[in-house]
């Protein structure tokens, strides 16, 4: 049986969640489609999405028994020297939260969120995250003492946002933002603090004090891509 992970984007509206031959299918009668899905960090074209489906499935089969090469540990950005599938495992038991937490085999070097591996999702014994990440397209307006900039947002959960086109941010840092986004109702004002930046242009940005009542549209919008 074939799991309905995915979504699409067309138009501004997200629907889902689809197999990924009910994606093919839907395909040829949708405009300027683009795919998400769990596990996955932005929006992706039809082809792109063909290419992580078949990387998907080399992990998949890669997890189905215990591999004898080494396994990388990133955490909040920080990577860990390579170690057994076993050791990662016990490492990754002694965290409480797993919402900055990606892995890879040393012979792929293709970083994946641990929710993505099933065989590490029933090791450790968890189900989601609690602060899921799900896809979203926005524009983050930010107010910095270095300056105003913007970024692109990718990604959003009840705990932060993924950006992509963030220049010269530093972990720790803190700025004024401004969320907007044909995906939610409502302009989000926040601030938020930086706890990832990466090589290519991604960082991953904390809520800091965000107000009740856009946590409850966060929550709105992130319920759409809830498993069912």
């Amino acid at each position: 049986m074939n799991p309905k992970i995915w979504f699409i984007l067309s138009e501004g509206q997200v629907t889902g969640p689809f197999d990924h031959e009910e994606i093919e299918s839907r395909l040829t009668n949708t405009q300027e489609a683009q795919i998400w899905g769990r596990g996955q960090a932005e929006w992706m074209t039809p082809l792109k999405w063909r290419q992580s489906l078949k990387d998907h499935h080399q992990v998949a089969a890669a997890s189905a028994n215990e591999p004898p090469g080494l396994w990388k540990l990133r955490v909040e950005g920080k990577e860990h020297p390579a170690m057994k599938y076993a050791d990662m495992i016990a490492s990754l038991k002694k965290l409480t939260d797993y919402s900055a937490v990606d892995v890879c085999t040393d012979n792929s070097k293709v970083w994946k969120e641990i929710y993505s591996v099933p065989r590490i999702v029933d090791d450790l014994g968890i189900s989601r995250r609690s602060h899921p990440r799900v896809p979203m397209v926005g524009t983050l307006a930010c107010e910095s003492p270095k300056g105003e900039f913007s970024c692109r947002v990718i990604s959003i959960s009840e705990g932060g946002l993924g950006v992509n086109d963030a220049q010269n941010l530093q972990i720790g840092e803190r700025f004024k933002g401004t969320l907007t986004s044909p995906n939610l109702f409502v302009t989000i004002n926040t601030t938020c603090e930086v706890v990832y930046v990466g090589n290519d242009g991604y960082a991953g940005l904390r809520f800091v004090g965000l107000p009740e009542e856009f946590k409850s549209s966060i929550i709105e919008y992130v319920r759409k891509f809830a498993t069912v």
